[in-house]
């Protein structure tokens, strides 16, 4: 749905070598589908765009869209609810590191590098189930106060693009708050559109390193 309503917005560059492709819903598609596609493809680089819930609808309020400094991963560990004990937590990596691959946590950076007149706007928390209700939300919240916004992908491309060493950025639009499900209240072809003209912006500029 996210690809379809995006194909009629988004404007790339006019060049015949960028590839507009499904990653997938959830993680584990996700994570699946975006090392096939670099495998075949060898991008110089990858963007993610798609849509996303809003942890603080005041800073990033339904309809706006962003950029993201980091992915974070909730749900990978030990137990459920509140005797949930992340794999950082208990000392363990996702990914111990091998073939001169680094190890990965909980946390990844994304290639938020300097992109004139857009900002990266902190941290972007993927999950494999979406938050049910305003509950759910804020026990997520507690345990990663800095998270800005939830969805179910962003943390599975980014440790494909990770491990293949291919430059990562995410674009979300904010459909909807964290934990309402609802969808007759969500705004989604608002954060499509929004995501696509953020999206559309990062695809005509060059990904450049953060000031010093």
């Amino acid at each position: 749905m996210e690809l379809e309503q995006l194909q009629g917005v988004l404007a790339p560059p006019e060049r015949s070598d960028i590839a507009m492709q499904l990653c997938g819903f959830g993680p584990i598609a996700a994570a699946a589908r975006a090392g096939n596609l670099i495998s075949r493809y060898q991008p110089d680089r990858v963007l993610l765009i798609g849509i996303a819930g809003t942890f603080d609808a005041q800073h990033f309020p339904v309809g706006s869209a962003h950029r993201f400094t980091q992915t974070c991963c909730d749900g990978i560990g030990v137990g459920t609810g509140d005797s949930f004990i992340s794999a950082a937590q208990l000392g363990w990596l996702q990914f111990k590191g091998a073939d001169a691959q680094p190890e990965i946590g909980d946390r990844l950076p994304l290639d938020s590098g300097f992109v004139s007149g857009i900002p990266a706007s902190g941290t972007l928390l993927t999950c494999c189930s979406a938050s049910d209700s305003a509950e759910t939300a804020a026990a997520r919240r507690k345990r990663f106060p800095d998270a800005n916004a939830e969805d179910m992908e962003g943390f599975a491309v980014s440790m494909a693009c990770n491990l293949a060493g291919v430059p990562l950025q995410i674009v979300r639009g904010i459909s909807n708050e964290v934990g309402n499900r609802n969808r007759d209240t969500w705004e989604i072809e608002k954060a499509i559109q929004a995501a696509a003209e953020l999206a559309t912006k990062l695809m005509h500029r060059a990904w450049l390193p953060s000031p010093s």
